[in-house]
C-alpha cells in the first residue's frame, strides 16, 4: 500500500464499502435485523482498521538508556526491536488461546465414538444367538402391520394380522395346513426301515422353525389371556345383576338398639372407691432397693466429679450440660415460678399428694389449712411469716441461737411451696430477709460469730431453691456499699456482706451476677485506700487487708491475678516500715511520703492469735502495736498470694519486688516474726528455681541471607555460551538436565496458569455479555409493552373526548 497515511485510509475505508457510493435503493424497505448485522460488521471493520494504522497498541519495552544485553547467545541491545519479539507475539498468543477457548467450548459436554444402541448388547447375560433371535422378533413384529408384495414370510400364519390381513383361497376355501381338504394325507401310515435310519445327534432348529415355536407360544398366551379377561367380565356382571338384591337384603335389617344404662350397686362403687384408693396408696409405690456401700461411694463420687467439672467449665467461661441444675446457676431454675415447684406434687418421703387433698395456706394466722399426709406436718409448730426484716428481727429478738435456726426451719417447713399456691414467693422473700438479719447481726458492736456462721450455711442451702429476690436484694445492697466505698465511710457489715457473697455463690465463674460486681466493688475500695497517703489511717489499711484476704479466698480455684492486691500490699508495707527510703524500687512506683512509718527504736509486743476486725473500726490507743500488726498481717497476704500466683508468668517480676521488702522487714522485725525467715528462705528458692526455669524469647530461625555485593564478579575464562564452570562434566550434564526439568516444569505451569487464567476471563465475559443481553431484552419487552399501553390510552383517550362532543 503505497502513499500517504490519509490515502491508505481512504483506501482501506473505500475497500471496505464504509465510504463511496452505496448501491441501495430508495423505495426499499430494510428490516432492522439487517440493519443491526450492518451495523456490527460495520464496527468490526472500522476496529480492524485503527488496529492497523494506530501504532501505540504496539508495546515494547523501553529502557532510559541503551546497554547491550546477552540474550540468545548473541550480544543485543536492550530496548531495541531485536528484543521486543515476545511484545510483538503477545496478540497472536493471545488469539490462538481464543480460538482454542472457543473449540473447547463447542465440545464441551460431548463425548465423541458411537453408542450402540441395539437391544441386548449391553447385557452379558444373554448369548450372541439369543441377541440375534431378539432383534429379529422385534424387527419382525414392528413390520408386521405393513403389507408388501414382496414379502419373505414363507410359512403359515392363522392370524391375519401377520400377513396383513390377507389369506389364500381356492374355490372360495382358505388354504392352511390344517386344512381337510389334506387330512387324508395324516391317514397314511409312513412305514421306514429302522435298520435304514442312522442314528445321529441331533438336528439343530433353522431360524424358521424357532420363529414358527415363538409365535406359536406367543398365540396361545394371548388367547389364554383374552379368556381369563372374559371371564372375568362375566362375573363382573352377574354381581351387577344381583347387587340389588343384596342392597334390598341389607335394608330390611334392623340394628339393635343398644341396651339401657344400667345403674351400678353401692357395692360396686364402693368397690370403684376402694380402687381408686389403692391407686394412690404409697403401699403400692415399688420401693427402692437397697445399694450397697461401695454403690453409695461411687455415686457420691461421680456426683462430685460432675459437681467439680461444672465449676471448671464456669470458671473458664465454658458452658456445659444445661440440663443440670447447680446451686449457683441462675440460669435454670432462677426464674421459675411457683407453677413449676408445685407441679411436682412429690413430698420428700416420695408420696403424691392429690389435688383434692392440698390444703390451702391462711395468710392472717399462718397455719396451713391443708391435710398432708406426713405426721412431721402435722406436728409443726405454728409459725408467721414475716413481712420484712423488722417483723422478723423483733420475733427473734430474745431467742438463743438454737432456737432461732429451729425458728427458721419451721417456718420453711409450714410455707413449704407444696402445701398452698403462693408459699413459693413468700420463701424467696424469707431467704432476702435471712441475709438481711445476717448483715443486721454483723453490724451489732458485739457480733454473735456462731449465729451469722449457722445462718450463712443454712441460707446456702435455702438459696438453692429460693434466690429471685435474694439477688435482687444482694444488688441493692451493693449500691449502698459503692456509696460508702466512694465516701470511704465503711462499716463492718460491708465486710460481712464481701464474705458472706463468697459462701453463698461460686467465686470462681468467668462471669457471675452477684460476684462480679463484688469483686470490681472490692477493688474500688483498694485504689480509694492507696489513694489516702497522707490521711490513711491505720484502720483503713487493716480494712484494705481483709479486703485482700476476702479476694485471695474468692480466686482459691481460679487463681486469676489481682494487681490491686499486688500494689496495696507494697503500698502497706512502704507506709508502716521504718526508714521507707531505703527500701529499693518495687512494682509501686515512687517514694513513699506518709505520716504513719514507725520509729525504728520502736519495740513491738508478740503478735497473740490473729487480728480482731473490731479494732479496725474503734480508735485505739496503741496505735504502734496495732501498726506492727498490721505488718504482721501483711507478711502473711504476702505468704498466701505466693502459693496462688506462683504458677503465673509475671511470678518472678512480682517476688523480686516482694524479696525486697520482705528483706526490709526482717531487719527491723526479723526477731518479732518467727515465720519471716521461712518465708524469705522459701521466697529465694522459688525466685530462683523461676529464674532458672524462665527462657528469654527468642527470633524465629530463619535462612541466612548473604549480604548484597555491588562489586561484580569477574571471571577469568568468561565464555557467554558456557553456563558452568564445573570440571566435572558429568555432574554438569546432570544439573544442566536438572536445569531443563525445573524450567521446563516451570514454563508448564505458567501456561497452565495463563490458560486457566485466561479462560476465567473469557466465562466472565460471557456472562457478563448473557446479563446485558437479558437486561436489553426485558428492556425492549418493557418498552414495547409501555407503547402499546401508551398507543392504547391514547385511542382510549380520543375516542373518550370523541364520545363527548358528541353530546
Amino acid at each position: 500500500m503505497a502513499g500517504s497515511q490519509l490515502k491508505q485510509l481512504k483506501a482501506s475505508l473505500a475497500a471496505k464499502g464504509l465510504v463511496g457510493q452505496t448501491n441501495g435503493k430508495k423505495g426499499k424497505k430494510i428490516a432492522a435485523s439487517d440493519t443491526r448485522r450492518d451495523q456490527a460488521a460495520k464496527t468490526r471493520d472500522l476496529d480492524e482498521i485503527r488496529g492497523e494504522f494506530n501504532r501505540f497498541d504496539t508495546k515494547v519495552n523501553r529502557t532510559k538508556r541503551d546497554y547491550t544485553i546477552v540474550q540468545g547467545g548473541a550480544f543485543v541491545t536492550a530496548g531495541k526491536q531485536q528484543n521486543n519479539r515476545s511484545s510483538r507475539t503477545n496478540g497472536g498468543v493471545e488469539a490462538a488461546m481464543r480460538a482454542e477457548y472457543e473449540a473447547e467450548k463447542k465440545q464441551r459436554n460431548r463425548t465423541g465414538g458411537m453408542v450402540d444402541r441395539r437391544f441386548g448388547e449391553n447385557n452379558a447375560k444373554m448369548t450372541q444367538e439369543e441377541k440375534m433371535l431378539q432383534r429379529f422378533t422385534r424387527e419382525r413384529q414392528l413390520k408386521s402391520g405393513a403389507f408388501s408384495l414382496g414379502s419373505d414370510d414363507e410359512f403359515g400364519n392363522d392370524d391375519d394380522d401377520a400377513n396383513g390381513g390377507f389369506t389364500l383361497t381356492h374355490s372360495g376355501r382358505s388354504l392352511e395346513f390344517d386344512s381337510p381338504l389334506l387330512g387324508h394325507l395324516e391317514e397314511i401310515p409312513n412305514y421306514v426301515d429302522e435298520d435304514a435310519v442312522e442314528t445321529g445327534p441331533a438336528r439343530k432348529k433353522s431360524k424358521r422353525e424357532v420363529m414358527a415355536e415363538i409365535i406359536a407360544k406367543s398365540k396361545f398366551h394371548r388367547k389364554e389371556r383374552q379368556k381369563a379377561f372374559e371371564k372375568t367380565q362375566e362375573e363382573i356382571m352377574d354381581l351387577d345383576e344381583e347387587f340389588g338384591d343384596v342392597v334390598g337384603a341389607l335394608r330390611g335389617q334392623r340394628t339393635a338398639r343398644p341396651a339401657a344404662i344400667v345403674p351400678k350397686s353401692q357395692q360396686d362403687i364402693e368397690y370403684d372407691a376402694k380402687m381408686r384408693e389403692l391407686t394412690y396408696d404409697r403401699r403400692s409405690v415399688p420401693a427402692d432397693r437397697t445399694k450397697t456401700d461401695e454403690e453409695i461411694a461411687q455415686e457420691h463420687r461421680e456426683k462430685m466429679q460432675r459437681l467439680e467439672q461444672d465449676r471448671i467449665n464456669r470458671m473458664t467461661a465454658l458452658r456445659g450440660d444445661e440440663d443440670g441444675a447447680d446451686a449457683d446457676d441462675l440460669d435454670d431454675d432462677f426464674w421459675a415460678g411457683s407453677d413449676d415447684e408445685e407441679g411436682q406434687a412429690i413430698g420428700e418421703d416420695g408420696e403424691e399428694e392429690d389435688d383434692e387433698e392440698s390444703g390451702s395456706q391462711d395468710e392472717g394466722s399462718g397455719e396451713s389449712s391443708g391435710r398432708p399426709k406426713s405426721s412431721r406436718y402435722q406436728n409443726a409448730p405454728v409459725a408467721k411469716m414475716p413481712s420484712n426484716h423488722a417483723e422478723f428481727a423483733e420475733a427473734v429478738e430474745n431467742m438463743e441461737n438454737s432456737q432461732v435456726m429451729d425458728h427458721i426451719k419451721t417456718i420453711g417447713r409450714v410455707f413449704h411451696p407444696r402445701l398452698a399456691e403462693g408459699n413459693k414467693q413468700k420463701m424467696d422473700q424469707f431467704v432476702a430477709i435471712i441475709f438481711e438479719h445476717i448483715l443486721f447481726l454483723g453490724q451489732q458492736s458485739q457480733p454473735n460469730a456462731e449465729l451469722i456462721d449457722d445462718l450463712i450455711k443454712l441460707l446456702r442451702t435455702m438459696a438453692e431453691q429460693y434466690n429471685e429476690l435474694l439477688v435482687q436484694t444482694i444488688r441493692d445492697i451493693m449500691k449502698q456499699v459503692e456509696t460508702r466505698v466512694v465516701s470511704q465511710t465503711v462499716e463492718k457489715q460491708d465486710l460481712v456482706f464481701f464474705v458472706a457473697l463468697g459462701y453463698l455463690f461460686s467465686a470462681s465463674d468467668h462471669f457471675h451476677l452477684v460476684i462480679t460486681p463484688a469483686l470490681i466493688l472490692m477493688n474500688q475500695f483498694l485504689s480509694t485506700c492507696m489513694a489516702e497517703e497522707k490521711t490513711a489511717l491505720p484502720q483503713r489499711l487493716g480494712q484494705g487487708l481483709v479486703v485482700c484476704e476476702i479476694l485471695l479466698r474468692y480466686q482459691d480455684f481460679a487463681k486469676r491475678f489481682d494487681p490491686e492486691v499486688v500494689r496495696f500490699v507494697e503500698k502497706t508495707l512502704q507506709w508502716l516500715l521504718p526508714e521507707p527510703t531505703k527500701i529499693s524500687t518495687t512494682l509501686s512506683s515512687g517514694r513513699p511520703r506518709g505520716h504513719l512509718n514507725l520509729d525504728k527504736s520502736f519495740k513491738p509486743k508478740a503478735v497473740q492469735g490473729s487480728l480482731s476486725i473490731l479494732l479496725l473500726f474503734v480508735d485505739t490507743k496503741n496505735s504502734n502495736q496495732l501498726k506492727f500488726e498490721l505488718i504482721a498481717r501483711t507478711v502473711d497476704v504476702i505468704d498466701n498470694c505466693t502459693s496462688l500466683w506462683r504458677d503465673k508468668s509475671a511470678a518472678i517480676e512480682v517476688l523480686s519486688s516482694w524479696q525486697k521488702l520482705l528483706q526490709h522487714t526482717a531487719r527491723y522485725y526479723g526477731a518479732f516474726l518467727p515465720k519471716l525467715a521461712d518465708n524469705l528462705s522459701r521466697h529465694q528458692k522459688l525466685l530462683s528455681n523461676m529464674q532458672q526455669s524462665r527462657k528469654p524469647l527468642a527470633l524465629q530461625e530463619h535462612r541466612k541471607i548473604a549480604i548484597k555485593t555491588f562489586a561484580p564478579r569477574f571471571e577469568e575464562n568468561f565464555n557467554p555460551d558456557k553456563k558452568s564452570y564445573d570440571p566435572d562434566r558429568e555432574r554438569q550434564e546432570v544439573n544442566k538436565i536438572k536445569a531443563q526439568i525445573k524450567k521446563e516444569k516451570k514454563m508448564g505451569l505458567k501456561e497452565l496458569r495463563k490458560q486457566t487464567r485466561f479462560g476465567a476471563i473469557q466465562q466472565i465475559e460471557e456472562k457478563k455479555q448473557m446479563y446485558s443481553d437479558y437486561h436489553r431484552k426485558m428492556a425492549n419487552i418493557v418498552n414495547s409493552i409501555s407503547t402499546v399501553e401508551g398507543a392504547e390510552k391514547n385511542q382510549y383517550e380520543r375516542e373518550k373526548k370523541r364520545r363527548q362532543n358528541q353530546k
